[in-house]
């Protein structure tokens, strides 16, 4: 329930950022930035009581005052050294320094732990704001972070190129063909591309740059900037003959630079995809897929795009797989 609140949370915000709409007397938006004790609430600046921090590539943050103007609150038990966040129905139990959290108690694991720095809990803020039914979005250029919630009402103003309602999909779908296109240098996407595959069936084809990437870590990311610095298009090769066939099309990713890799955007750009369902799905080192998806719908502006998947979990993939009329 909670994937499903949060997809429909980005589906909205989405739809806010490309139409213009601001945030009402009913939605809230919480800017903040690493290293700042500051926090914007719905344009209005507060002082909190330290500034964010990033641990391990993830962001951390004192988080009362963030959860209490989410209309949270939170208690804090010195002996077990756990924080516990409540908000209407959910309840959110982490220790210090440890990766196991509470989600009304179902465990989860986290890839970074609470932390205590200079007397102050730093919590990890996207298990916290998601599971509270909000949506965190990260701008790397700026190192801020915003969380949004949207009123409900604005889901009317969603258009095909911004996301596809799960009617439209499942429409889309019946007695039509389905492809996986991947690509990935690592083999980490390729096994998420298999799973997938595994599930649903169809065709799977995997994108495969005529110049591979280096092996070496540092080369790959100093070529993947310098091609999306110049807007390149590297040539590819896929086992896959006619693209027109498919009416639904699954493309699969690393993230590179917080966005999609070259050879990707060539795929994309260079076949007819109009009318077509495209759910993007991606693997990534913490920055998540959100950067991805507005490259994905300037590259393809007449598809059906839906929310996109950055985890790899058998749950994570099956619910995105059935929100999306795929069982």
């Amino acid at each position: 329930m909670i994937k499903k609140l949060i997809s429909l949370l980005i589906c909205l915000l989405l739809c806010v950022m490309g139409t213009g709409v601001f945030v009402g007397a009913d939605a809230i938006s919480i800017n903040l930035k690493i290293g700042s004790p500051y926090m914007t609430v719905n344009g209005v600046e507060k002082e909190i009581d330290a500034a964010p921090v990033i641990i391990n590539d993830r962001t951390l943050l004192p988080v009362r005052a963030v959860v209490e103007e989410m209309g949270g609150s939170v208690d804090w038990n010195g002996v077990t050294r756990q924080a516990v966040l409540n908000q209407e129905n959910k309840e959110i139990i982490l220790t210090i320094d440890s990766d196991i959290v509470l989600l009304n108690g179902e465990s989860q694991t986290l890839d970074t732990a609470p932390v205590i720095i200079s007397g102050r809990t730093f919590l990890p803020i996207r298990v916290i704001v998601e599971s509270f039914g909000y949506t965190v979005e990260w701008e790397d250029k700026d190192k801020t972070v915003t969380i949004t919630k949207i009123r409900e009402d604005m889901s009317s103003d969603v258009d095909k190129t911004t996301s596809a309602s799960a009617i439209d999909i499942a429409e889309n779908k019946e007695d039509k063909n389905t492809l996986i296109v991947y690509f990935s240098r690592t083999g980490t996407t390729k096994e998420l591309a298999e799973n997938i595959h595994s599930k649903i069936g169809g065709d799977i084809g995997e994108i495969i740059p005529v110049i591979p990437y280096p092996e070496d870590y540092n080369q790959c990311i100093e070529q993947a900037q310098r091609e999306i610095q110049d807007n390149a298009r590297p040539e590819y090769t896929l086992n896959i003959d006619d693209i027109s066939e498919y009416d639904t099309i699954l493309v699969g990713y690393p993230i590179w630079w917080s966005s999609v890799p070259p050879v990707v955007r060539t795929f994309l750009e260079s076949n007819d995809l109009s009318d077509k369902t495209i759910m993007p799905f991606c693997t990534h080192g913490g920055s998540g897929i959100s950067g991805s998806m507005n490259d994905i719908r300037e590259l393809c502006p007449n598809s059906y795009i839906t929310e996109g998947l950055d985890e790899s979990s058998d749950i994570a993939v099956e619910e995105w797989l059935s929100e999306n009329g795929l069982n």
